[in-house]
């Protein structure tokens, strides 16, 4: 018996894959959730073999949801239902089973539990074995044939550290390495630390028969990033894309918010790390505020909230972005939520700069 989920905020949406569902044919367990958190919340304690997820929803998205599910439960198989075709190659990027376009139709659903019952091979085994997470902290893994993770381990700090500048950089001159990881040594022991940590960083990520070519040409260092997975390069990658037409990719964005965990290499004391954290969090910063700001004009405005929202997870004494907030609810009629939002920027401007919010904002509450 299969059990499955579905997870849309469109509730007669919701019904209406779970009446199709329901009359497959096969016998399964169907569970229904309007509300993204509280599916992962019972993925947590309640095995769960499919989701159907829709990919644009309130708080968290789809796409979002799918990662939460997924470091639950690795084996679960996620299909996106949504009514955007421009998310289809977008959702197969993601490791979906499957993508379906609304309405669901009882023949379409057929062509997904083929899918599903077929084990399809999902587009995450293409990927290298070696997968390197830098935002929101610091994890290295290697990934085996059926898919179990095993973490990397890297012989001391300061090999830890080499090895994610190393990631970050991608190419970078050895007198670069050693002015910021061993500044203040004499040259000869520079040079010796830098070489016996990078004996052991290639040590590390070439074990167990997994390969990852650290090479150096004249006196550049460079790490093979074909050969490896890093969230920070797939991040890059979608803002490079986003850049070029940011109006028609919404679906990069939220998976560009998906990846988007924390900033980068967080409670790591890299004092080369930080101008480059700032940076990507000003870059991720103003693509939110930019898509914001078309879902505004084009009165999309839950989803308008969602995107200030997420602005205000990374500057909360935003009060520009407080009033675009205040004024979305007071739009759809939720003063209350209005007050609310408000009475949080007052707090803040209070506590961390001593002032009051701007006099404009208490007229429109008016």
């Amino acid at each position: 018996m299969l059990r499955i989920m579905i997870v849309d905020d469109e509730e007669l949406a919701a019904m209406r894959l779970r009446r199709i569902v329901a009359e497959y044919g096969e016998p399964s367990e169907v569970v229904l959730f309007l509300d993204s958190q509280e599916a992962h919340e019972y993925a947590k304690t309640h095995a769960v073999d499919v989701a159907f997820l829709d990919i644009s929803m309130p708080d968290i998205n789809g796409m979002q949801l799918s990662k939460l599910l997924t470091d639950v439960n690795e084996s679960i198989k996620i299909v996106f239902v949504t009514g955007y075709d421009a998310y289809a190659v977008h959702a197969f990027e993601l490791n979906a089973v499957d993508y379906i376009m609304k309405p669901v139709t009882a023949e379409r659903l057929n062509v997904t539990m083929k899918r599903i019952r077929a084990g399809r091979p999902s587009i995450e085994a293409s990927r290298p074995p070696l997968e390197v997470f830098l935002f929101n902290g610091m994890t290295v893994s290697v990934r085996d044939a059926d898919g179990v993770r095993e973490a990397v381990k890297l012989r001391s700090p300061k090999t830890e550290e080499l090895f994610a500048f190393l990631v970050c950089k991608r190419t970078v001159h050895r007198e670069e390495i050693i002015d910021t990881l061993w500044n203040g040594f004499v040259p000869d022991k520079a040079w010796k630390n830098l070489n016996s940590t990078l004996y052991y960083v290639r040590k590390a990520i070439n074990a167990d028969g997994h390969k990852c070519e650290i090479s150096m040409a004249g006196n550049e260092i460079r790490i093979n990033a074909d050969e490896l997975y890093c969230d920070l390069h797939e991040f890059e990658r979608l803002l490079k894309e986003i850049r070029r037409d940011p109006e028609r990719n919404a679906g990069l964005l939220q998976r560009a918010e998906a990846l988007y965990s924390g900033p980068l290499l967080r409670g790591k004391a890299y004092d080369w790390a930080s101008g480059y954290a700032l940076n990507l969090e000003r870059q991720y910063t103003e693509l939110l505020e930019l898509q914001a700001r078309h879902y505004r004009q084009r009165g999309q405005l839950l989803q308008a909230l969602n995107g200030y929202g997420e602005i205000l997870k990374l500057d909360a004494l935003r009060e520009d972005v407080h009033i675009e907030l205040i004024r979305i609810f007071l739009e759809l009629g939720r003063k209350n939520e209005a007050i609310r939002q408000y009475r949080q920027l007052e707090l803040l401007l209070r506590s961390e700069l001593g002032m009051e919010p701007d006099s404009k904002i208490r007229e429109l509450l008016q």
